[in-house]
């Protein structure tokens, strides 16, 4: 089999301190963007990271959180967590590493979880844990996938400001795969929309989703506004004729 090409003329900057969202319809690239960076699928580009000095950044100060698949593994809760300090750890677990991993789990209110079969949890507990694995090392580069297909309303919030808090508080480059448009546009500095493998536009929330932009890349008829806080949100109203069949299902 030939090699596909997914991704063209991909040319952005994600700048520390920043928390960035790759939006665009499923199967454009979002995913391969973030393996690209990671280094994990062949590509012809280069991606670079530099720390406070102008040095490059060494993989372990990367962290990839990938897309939710349930897990059949039988680790307990904990021992997932702590394998996020892969690069730290050696034959014996420290007092110091358990107590990073508890206090992780705290942030995430999933102590009560701690010694839990990892393979029993729901897949929104799965998702929540394997969030904690991501960031316990306190990664400089944190690439998140689909962080909150799983979860409920409160976990996705929950998910969404923990990213955005450690993203500012530790000065990282975080860049998430998004679906919920409203929910980037609360918690995302800078957006990045992609459509057929290449950059439609970037920047604020409010530079990228406007109604035009939108209804031509999803094919669906929507309504950009703003609540009384001043957030942004997108409303879906209709497909367009050119998105689906002009069939009628009575």
């Amino acid at each position: 089999m030939g090699r596909k090409t997914v991704l063209e003329q991909i040319d952005a900057t994600f700048k520390a301190g920043e928390f960035t969202a790759i939006l665009g319809p499923n199967g454009t690239g979002k995913t391969t963007l973030l393996k690209a960076m990671m280094g994990l699928v062949p590509h012809t580009g280069k991606v670079r990271a530099y720390d406070e000095s102008g040095g490059p950044l060494s993989r372990t100060a990367y962290s990839y959180l990938c897309q939710l698949n349930k897990s059949s593994s039988e680790l307990t809760v904990i021992e997932v967590v702590l394998l996020g300090l892969v690069h730290q750890l050696s034959w014996r677990i420290t007092a110091a590493q358990e107590q990073q991993a508890e206090t992780m789990l705290q942030e995430l209110g999933l102590l009560h979880l701690a010694t839990r079969s990892f393979a029993h949890l729901s897949g929104g507990q799965q998702q929540l844990v394997s969030l904690a694995q991501a960031l316990i090392g306190r990664p400089e580069v944190l690439l998140l996938d689909e962080p909150t297909s799983a979860l409920d309303l409160k976990h996705q919030v929950q998910v969404l400001e923990l990213a955005r808090d450690y993203t500012r508080q530790h000065q990282c480059i975080t860049v998430a795969v998004l679906h919920d448009l409203s929910m980037a546009a609360r918690y995302c500095d800078r957006l990045l929309l992609l459509d057929q493998g290449r950059v439609q536009r970037e920047g604020s929330p409010n530079d990228v989703l406007n109604n035009e932009t939108l209804s031509r890349v999803y094919q669906v008829e929507v309504d950009v506004g703003y609540c009384s806080q001043g957030h942004t949100y997108v409303t879906p109203i209709r497909l367009l004729p050119s998105a689906g069949s002009s069939k009628q299902i009575i």
